[in-house]
Parts: C-alpha cells; structure tokens; sequence
C-alpha cells in the first residue's frame, strides 16, 4: 500500500468491503428461488410418500358393525374405498365436509374420542373406521385432510372453468347474432323493414 495514500481514502479492504457485501446480497437473491424450488420439491415428495401409504391401503374395522375391511385411497387420490366381510362402499373426496375423530357418547360414558375411532363426514353420508393404532388413525387423518383441501380446491377449479367458458360462449353468440343482424339490414332497402329485422333478430 502506498504511503501517500490520503488518511481519508480508507484502506483497501474497506473499499471491497461493501462489493463483497453487494454480491453476497445478489447471490443470496438469486438462489432464493431454487431454494424455494427445493423446499417445495421436498415437501410434495413427503406428501406423496404419505399418500402413497393410503393408496396400499390399510385393514380397519367398519362400524358400527365392527367388521374387517380393506380401507384404501384411488389411485388418482379422489375417492376413498372400503370392502370386506363388513361390507364395501367409495366416498368422493370432493364432498367430503369433516375428517373428525369418533366422540364417545351415552348417559354413563365421559365423553371424549373414542382410541383409534375416526370418521368422514359428505354430504350425504358418513363413514366410521376404527384403525389398529393411534399412530395409524393420526396418519390416515392428517394425510386425508389433505387430500380433501386438494380434491375441493380442484373442483373450485373446475366450476370456474366451467363458468369462464360458459361466459365466452354467450359472448360468441351475441356476436354472432350481431353479425347475422347487420347482414340482413344490408339487404334491407327501406327503413321500415330494417326496423323489422332488428326486431326480429334481437328475438333470435
């Protein structure tokens, strides 16, 4: 370093400070969106781990008969499926309202969850397992709970696609009886009978 630097130029490493502080800033912004990138990545594969579980499929009892039955998720994780001695049945996920632990209820009877009870409550029905543990019941819920929130953000998804299109074909429509109304006044030699067209094609 010179001597005759000035006392208030600052040292060498002081000047590069703040550049290496600069580039640390950008590097930290550019990698933040892999980094989300691999969280995200991290968390579905977790999930699909998890759901993978319920799509092997689990033995529960149904009750109130307490009867054995295969319990297990679709392979398109919409619905979820029950068969065996005590009968069989599917539920859409999609209708599914609650994922609700079984409450004990009765005169002589504290209520509180019942071990390893848990049910879904639809729209129109409702289904009661009891699992073979409480680490099995907890794992079926969370994962299912899940799954409900997916199944009713797609069908969200769904009806308002549905109404975007809806709304697009009424709009081609009114062109196209604009366009059909033009032509027919272009043909229309008098104003009388123009007047008559547009009648007649604001009705069609």
């Amino acid at each position: 370093m010179s001597p005759f630097r000035d006392a208030g130029s600052g040292s060498d490493e002081e000047q590069q400070a703040p550049a290496a502080t600069g580039w640390r800033g950008w590097l930290e912004k550019a990698a933040a969106p892999l980094q989300a990138y691999r969280e995200h990545s991290a968390k579905a594969a977790v999930k699909a781990e998890r759901v993978n579980v319920l799509k092997s499929g689990a033995t529960m009892r149904l009750l109130p008969d307490n009867k054995e039955v295969k319990v297990s998720l679709s392979s398109d994780g919409a619905m979820l499926t029950w068969s065996g001695a005590g009968g069989s049945g599917v539920m859409a996920l999609s209708a599914v309202r609650e994922v609700k632990v079984v409450q004990a209820s009765g005169f002589f009877r504290t209520s509180g969850p019942v071990p390893c009870q848990w049910k879904l409550v639809a729209d129109d029905q409702a289904v009661s397992f009891e699992a073979s543990s409480e680490e099995q019941k907890d794992h079926w819920m969370g994962t299912l709970v899940e799954c409900v929130a997916e199944q009713a953000e797609a069908k969200s998804g769904r009806k308002l696609a549905y109404q975007a299109k809806r709304q697009i074909g009424l709009e081609q429509k009114r062109r196209e009886a604009e366009r059909r109304k033009a032509e027919v006044l272009k043909t229309m030699p008098g104003s009388g009978m123009k007047h008559t067209a547009a009648a007649m094609m604001s009705r069609a």
